[in-house]
């Protein structure tokens, strides 16, 4: 734990309604003896980068389990990369910026991201947005797109085991105010429909960006 975690989990907390229990976890060096034989084989062969973010997650993700009130357990690796999470459980995990961050609740799905709050090159700008997001962004837009990149990636993890889908940046269009968004798809995905907006929260803390969405 750094300085840091306390603040991160208390600004990741704040993204979710009550009952979804959360934690942040410093990324170290980590060897696959600190995963459960379960996750073993999902890191062999993994660079040792990969692997302290993996275990790093792990860790973050069994600590808001234990704050669910569920024991110590492992969480595999799905075919899809996701984790297996237990049964009547939804969570979600990503690491990035030296940070790995968990959610976890008795209910629907939820998805959380983190990224480092820098400016998205410009370049990248059209990858990642639509024309009418773009123009909805104004100043500063660089940054804005790292928080609208940060809005969609927790809305592609807010999905159950049985109904994930694989869509990209395009099928969303993200309308971001204040510390809120509003994430519309524009065509099928998986359980989403056409048309269907999903709502979440997003924070900036210690140079980092968090997104939440408890669907």
């Amino acid at each position: 734990m750094t300085a840091a975690t306390p603040a991160v989990e208390t600004a990741l907390r704040a993204l979710f309604p009550a009952g979804v229990a959360v934690a942040a976890e410093a990324i170290a060096p980590a060897s696959a003896a600190q995963l459960w034989p379960e996750e073993q084989s999902a890191m062999a062969g993994a660079v040792p980068s990969r692997l302290a973010e993996f275990a790093a997650g792990r860790t973050a993700a069994r600590r808001a389990l234990v704050r669910l009130g569920q024991p110590l357990q492992p969480l595999p690796m799905a075919p899809d990369r996701a984790a297996i999470w237990p049964a009547g459980v939804s969570g979600s995990i990503a690491h990035a910026a030296g940070f790995a961050i968990a959610v976890a609740r008795h209910g629907p799905a939820l998805g959380v991201d983190i990224e480092d709050d820098t400016a998205i090159p410009s370049d990248l700008w059209p990858i990642l947005c639509g024309p009418d997001e773009l123009q909805r962004l104004g100043r500063g837009t660089g940054h804005q797109v790292k928080r609208l990149f940060c809005a969609k990636e927790a809305v592609f993890k807010a999905q159950a085991p049985g109904s994930r889908a694989m869509f990209g940046h395009e099928i969303l269009s993200v309308t971001l105010a204040g510390n809120q968004f509003d994430a519309q798809f524009l065509d099928h995905a998986g359980a989403f429909r056409a048309g269907q907006i999903v709502r979440g929260r997003i924070a900036v803390v210690h140079g980092l960006v968090l997104a939440g969405v408890a669907v």
